[in-house]
């Protein structure tokens, strides 16, 4: 049975202990920051009105410094607004302690009066904090507390993984630098490409449809060689994309879209089993997703890459259209390519 107790912490407390580093929040199921300025306003002002915030829930450490579990908006909105990140907006009138009330509107906390300065520092926060929890522990408190919240596919299916640590180290390739912006790492489209790489390379028949991948990642453990296999295919691909975005406006977008999760997922076996020289690779993907209106050449692979994409048939009309374009423009049939397509679907004829 998990160790449970409560404390009472001030906003002002919560501040300055985020300041100090007695409270953080790296454990690795934490949401990325994903709160706008609406929503942050919006607790700022129940606390001018002393409406009730829901609890927070934290692991304390040996040291006795805290990793907060369900919380981190909220700690976030409170410190930036105390520093003055952010005015207030939309928001009615507040009523001081005389009966009196004022229009807030566009103030910065250190443009309100002294009075409602206190009530925000002043304000009372339940917090729960569990003892000597493990990471599985961890995880799966996070599920249950997120479970009723609008939380992604991919935060819900990562929480879960079993090789957790494996599919986050891999979400910090250098890859994602370029092919991510800081909002989408925010919201872990690194980690659901890594979830996904590993159903395309090593599952039969792969779909990336959430309710095969999520029961896929509760089960499986990445083994170092699929690690190193998976590294190896980001460099590789990270090197095509530096050969293709040059100077030149057309390859800077084809450069851009082979870096998109359909097509960069679609990539990865082809070019994981190739012997071509980076150079070549680059040159042929340069062809083949140089489609005008859509992304590639081929009609098949452009109607496969939209709606429904994520199903195990169109995952394979797409690998089989950019093999067969593979194998024409290099005027051979490469084995291996060819192996390895046909270990992916095992079952079931080409789709012609």
């Amino acid at each position: 049975m998990l160790k449970k107790s409560n404390i009472q912490w001030t906003a002002k407390q919560i501040a300055k202990m985020m300041d100090k580093g007695t409270l953080g929040f790296d454990n690795s199921v934490q949401r990325g920051l994903c709160w706008k300025t609406d929503k942050k306003i919006l607790l700022i002002d129940s606390m001018f009105q002393n409406y009730p915030i829901p609890a927070f829930y934290a692991a304390r450490n040996e040291d006795k410094t805290y990793d907060m579990l369900d919380g981190k908006q909220r700690c976030h909105a409170i410190k930036e607004f105390i520093e003055g990140k952010f005015k207030l907006d939309g928001i009615e009138e507040v009523e001081l302690e005389d009966g009196e009330s004022i229009d807030v509107n566009g103030m910065s906390f250190e443009e309100l009066p002294e009075e409602l300065q206190d009530r925000v520092k002043d304000y009372s926060l339940t917090v729960y904090f569990f003892l000597d929890l493990s990471d599985d522990q961890v995880s799966e408190m996070f599920y249950r507390l997120n479970n009723g919240k609008a939380l992604s596919a991919i935060e819900l299916t990562r929480v879960k993984a079993k090789s957790f640590d494996a599919i986050r180290e891999l979400g910090n390739h250098e890859i994602f630098k370029n092919a991510l912006t800081l909002k989408q790492v925010n919201k872990y489209t690194n980690e659901d490409i890594v979830i996904k790489t590993y159903a395309m390379l090593y599952t039969e028949n792969p779909s990336f449809e959430t309710k095969k991948i999520r029961p896929l990642m509760q089960d499986v453990e990445f083994t170092e060689q699929q690690k190193e296999e998976i590294k190896k295919a980001y460099s590789k691909i990270l090197d095509i994309w530096k050969a293709i975005n040059t100077e030149d406006k057309e390859h800077k977008k084809i450069a851009k879209r082979i870096l998109t999760r359909t097509h960069l997922l679609t990539i990865i076996p082809i070019v994981i089993k190739s012997d071509k020289t980076i150079e070549e690779l680059a040159s042929w993907l340069l062809k083949f997703y140089s489609g005008k209106r859509r992304a590639s050449i081929s009609e098949k692979y452009n109607s496969a890459a939209g709606s429904g994409s994520a199903r195990s048939e169109s995952i394979k009309i797409r690998l089989e259209e950019l093999k067969k374009d593979y194998n024409e423009y290099f005027s051979n049939q490469d084995e291996e390519i060819n192996k390895k397509i046909e270990e992916i679907f095992k079952e079931g004829d080409s789709i012609e």
